[in-house]
C-alpha cells in the first residue's frame, strides 16, 4: 500500500507532483554526517513537466548557438544547413517534443496516479491471494526468502520429497543394510583368503629359494643385479659402524706413540743441525757487526750451510720412511666409522694410559723445547692426565666420534685385522686390564645443539602495542584498538555469502545489516613525559650533555609537565593553540587547518574560538615525538623543531 499509494502518486516522475510542480523536487532525504540533520538527497531529484518544458527549450537554444558558432567549413555550407536545423531545433523538438509532453505528460500521470490508488484502495481484497501464489511459488520452484543462503533454492518441494524422503530416507538405510550384512562380509572373505593364499605361497617359495640357492651359493653382493637388490649395509647408508677389538686400537695407539716420538726427534736433531750455523752466525754478528760488516754466504760458511743441508734431508727421508711403515693406511671416512663397546673403549683408554706413563716421559717429554707444564696445559689437561691425554690421541687416530661407544641399537659390522698381523703382546695387555671402574663414564654421544642469543622485537618496548588476533583489528601507530563485531538480522554474524550488495535489493522486507563497530582505547602506561625522553637521548647521544639537575633545566621541563592545568598544556592535534596567545605562525596554522573543513576542528577549537585570548608568553605544541624536541646547552632554549618555535 506504500508503495502504490504514496510513493508512486506523489513521489514518482509520473506523479501528482511531477505534473503540477515548477520546479524539480527531491523526495528523498538523509542523515547528514556532520550535523544530524536531515537533508534532500541530490540523487533522488525529480524532473516537473514545466521543468521539463525549461530543459527542452534551453536545449533548443543552446543546439542554435552552438551552431551558429561552428565556422562554416562544412560539405555544403551553412546556407542550407541553416534552414534544417531551425526545422529540425524548432519544429521536431520545440513544437513535437512540446506537444508530446504537454499531451502524454499529463495522460500518463494521471492515469497512474488513478491506478495505483485504486491498486492501494483493493489491496485487501488482491495481496492475500498474491501472498499465497507468492508462497506457493517460492515452495515449488524457488525460495526467494530463504534463510540460509547456502542451502538449495530451486525445487526445495521436490527435494524434500525425492532427495530428502525418497532418497536419504528410504533407500539409503536399505542399501546401508544391504552393503553391511551382504557385500561387506563377501569382501572381508574375499580379501582374507586372497591374503592367506599369498602368506602361504610367499614361505613356500622363501623357503625354496633358500634352501636350494642362498643357502649354497649365495654370497655378498658388490653391487645390485637382476636377481637381488642390497637394500641396508655398508655402503648404502651413513647408519652403521665397523667395530674393532681393543688389541687393534692399542696397534695403532703404539704407533701413534712412535710418530710422536719421530716428532720430537726431528725436532731436537734439526736444532742441533742448525746450531754451529746459528753460532757461526751470532759469532759474526758479535765481533763484525759494529763495522757495519755482513756474512758473506762462501768459504766455509757455504760449505758448513751445505753439509747442514744434506743431514737435514737425509733426516727428512729416513723419517719419512717410517712414517709410512707406521701409518694405518685408513681413510677419512673409514675411520670415522671405527668404534669400540663401552668395555672395550675403557681397556683401550686405560693400557694407551699406561703405555703413555711408561713411554712419554723418556721418550717424548725430555726432546720437547717447552716445559712439561706447558705442555700439559697446551692440551688443556691437568699434570700427568695420561687418560686424558690417552683419549686425545685416539681422537687424533680415528676421530672424535670414537670416544662414543658403541649403542645396542646401532649397526655394526666386525672389522678383523689381517692374519699376517701378530697382536698377541697387545692381547696381553688386554688380558691384564683392571679396575675399569676407575676411568668415571666414557664420553656421551654428540647432539647437534645450536643456542640462539636472546631476541626481543623492538615492538616490545612501545606501551601502546598489542598483539594482532583474529577477531581484532588494531590500528598500533595511533594507540587505538578497534573491534570490529558484524550484527547480521538481530544476532552477531560472521562471513557474509556471496550474494550480500544485491540479495538485500530482492528482499527489500528483511532487516538491513548493519556492520558495528565498536572502539576501545588503550589506556597508555605511565611513562615520562616527552621533553625528559628526549632530554634524556639527547645526552646519550652526544658529547656536552644538559645538565638535568640544574635549576633552569628542572624549571623548563616542570613548565613543559604542569602546563596542562594552566590551559597551556600540550595540544593533542598538529598545530593547535591553547587558551593562551601564541606566535603567529601557529594561529595562522590553526586557522587555515579549520578553514580547511576537518572534521575536528570544529567541535575541538570551538569552545576556545569563542572566549578572549589571555596575553601570555606560553605556547601550546605536539610533544608527541621526541624528536621534535632540541635542547640548546649554551642557553636556557627549547626548541620544537616541528613547529620552529622557541621557548
Amino acid at each position: 500500500m506504500f508503495f502504490f499509494g504514496v510513493v508512486i502518486p506523489w513521489c514518482s516522475p509520473v506523479s501528482v507532483r511531477a505534473l503540477f510542480c515548477v520546479a524539480p523536487f527531491t523526495p528523498d532525504l538523509e542523515l547528514s554526517q556532520v550535523n544530524g540533520t536531515l537533508f534532500p538527497r541530490q540523487s533522488s531529484s525529480t524532473t516537473t513537466m514545466i521543468s521539463t518544458l525549461r530543459a527542452l527549450a534551453r536545449h533548443i537554444s543552446k543546439a542554435t548557438t552552438q551552431f551558429e558558432s561552428k565556422p562554416d567549413t562544412g560539405f555544403i555550407g551553412k546556407g542550407m544547413t541553416r534552414q534544417l536545423n531551425k526545422t529540425w531545433n524548432y519544429i521536431g523538438k520545440g513544437v513535437f517534443g512540446t506537444l508530446g509532453i504537454v499531451l502524454v505528460f499529463p495522460i500518463v500521470c494521471l492515469l497512474s496516479t488513478i491506478l495505483c490508488l485504486a491498486v492501494a484502495a483493493t489491496a485487501f481484497i488482491w495481496m492475500p491471494a498474491v501472498t499465497l501464489l507468492l508462497q506457493v511459488g517460492m515452495g515449488v520452484f524457488w525460495d526467494l526468502d530463504s534463510p540460509v543462503a547456502e542451502r538449495n533454492k530451486y525445487l526445495v518441494v521436490l527435494e524434500a520429497l525425492l532427495w530428502d524422503i525418497g532418497v536419504c530416507g528410504l533407500l539409503q538405510p536399505v542399501a546401508a543394510v544391504f552393503v553391511s550384512c551382504v557385500i561387506c562380509p563377501l569382501l572381508s572373505l574375499f580379501v582374507t583368503t586372497v591374503g592367506a593364499l599369498r602368506f602361504v605361497c610367499r614361505l613356500a617359495w622363501d623357503a625354496v629359494v633358500f634352501h636350494l640357492v642362498i643357502k649354497k651359493r649365495g654370497r655378498i653382493p658388490a653391487s645390485d643385479s637382476v636377481i637381488v637388490k642390497r637394500i641396508e649395509g655398508p655402503g648404502l647408508n651413513n647408519n652403521y659402524y665397523y667395530q674393532i677389538r681393543p688389541e687393534q686400537a692399542l696397534a695403532a695407539f703404539e704407533a701413534k706413540l712412535e710418530l710422536d716420538e719421530l716428532a720430537a726427534f726431528q725436532h731436537q736433531m734439526e736444532l742441533k743441525i742448525m746450531l754451529p750455523q746459528k753460532d757461526y752466525s751470532q759469532f759474526v754478528a758479535a765481533c763484525f757487526g759494529p763495522f757495519s760488516a755482513t756474512l758473506a754466504r762462501v768459504g766455509a760458511y757455504k760449505s758448513l750451510e751445505r753439509e747442514g743441508h744434506d743431514l737435514m734431508t737425509s733426516l727428512q727421508e729416513k723419517l719419512e720412511r717410517r712414517r709410512r711403515d707406521l701409518h694405518t693406511g685408513l681413510a677419512t671416512g673409514l675411520r670415522s666409522k671405527l668404534k669400540l663397546n663401552t668395555i672395550d673403549l675403557k681397556i683401550a683408554i686405560q693400557q694407551g694410559a699406561l703405555m703413555l706413563e711408561r713411554f712419554y716421559p723418556s721418550h717424548v717429554l725430555w726432546r720437547l723445547v717447552i716445559s712439561e707444564q706447558e705442555f700439559w696445559d697446551g692440551k688443556a689437561l691437568q699434570m700427568n692426565d695420561w687418560p686424558g691425554l690417552a683419549a686425545l690421541l685416539y681422537a687424533d687416530i680415528f676421530s672424535l666420534d670414537f670416544l662414543t661407544p658403541l649403542d645396542e641399537s646401532d649397526t655394526s659390522f666386525r672389522l678383523e685385522a689381517s692374519p699376517q698381523v701378530d697382536l698377541t703382546r697387545y692381547s696381553e695387555l688386554v688380558r691384564g686390564a683392571g679396575g675399569l671402574d676407575l676411568l668415571g663414564p666414557v664420553y656421551a654421544p654428540r647432539a647437534n645443539i645450536q643456542v640462539h642469543s636472546p631476541f626481543l622485537d623492538v615492538s616490545a618496548f612501545n606501551p601502546r602495542y598489542r598483539p594482532i588476533q583474529n577477531n581484532k583489528n588494531r590500528d598500533t601507530g595511533t594507540g587505538q584498538s578497534t573491534i570490529q563485531t558484524t550484527l547480521i538480522g538481530g544476532g552477531i554474524g560472521g562471513t557474509v555469502g556471496r550474494g550480500t550488495r544485491w540479495w538485500p535489493s530482492v528482499r527489500p522486507w528483511k532487516r538491513p545489516e548493519h556492520p558495528y563497530s565498536a572502539e576501545k582505547l588503550v589506556i597508555p602506561l605511565p611513562i615520562p613525559h616527552p621533553a625528559q625522553i628526549a632530554l634524556t637521548i639527547y645526552n646519550r647521544d652526544t658529547d656536552n650533555p644538559i645538565p638535568v639537575d640544574s635549576e633552569t633545566c628542572r624549571h623548563v621541563l616542570r613548565g613543559l609537565e604542569e602546563g596542562g592545568d594552566e590551559g597551556t598544556g600540550v595540544a593533542r592535534y598538529r598545530g593547535g593553540a591553547g587558551d593562551g596567545g601564541s606566535a603567529d605562525t601557529i594561529s595562522s596554522s590553526s586557522s587555515s587547518q579549520r578553514s580547511m573543513g576537518e572534521p575536528w576542528a570544529d567541535w575541538t577549537t570551538g569552545a576556545a574560538g569563542g572566549r578572549p585570548k589571555k596575553s601570555s608568553t606560553a605556547v601550546r605544541v605536539d610533544l608527541a615525538s621526541p624528536e621534535d624536541i632540541t635542547l640548546d646547552s649554551d642557553s636556557t632554549r627549547v626548541v620544537f623543531s616541528a613547529y620552529g618555535t622557541t621557548v
